[in-house]
């Protein structure tokens, strides 16, 4: 996937992070996700929002994010 700019869009460490954490164990509340990889509150927010605005994530219910199969052909291709 590119962006306008036509630079790759690649994940960044900590979406990278937060996708693999949502692929090994399914839903996952924000709040977890937030301890689970000793993120911050605004980090953890900013970053699932964003993962979700690219379809990597889908925000199930209030604050429960599950990764999408975008978000694992993602995790793919980035290896």
């Amino acid at each position: 996937m590119a962006q306008a700019s036509g630079v790759p869009d690649r994940l960044r460490p900590i979406d990278e992070r937060i996708l693999r954490l949502l692929d090994a164990e399914g839903i996952q509340v924000r709040i977890d996700i937030e301890r689970r990889l000793s993120l911050s509150n605004c980090v953890t927010a900013t970053r699932c929002r964003s993962l979700a605005e690219r379809d990597l994530v889908r925000n199930s219910n209030w604050c429960c994010y599950q990764i999408t199969e975008e978000g694992r052909r993602r995790l793919r291709a980035d290896r």
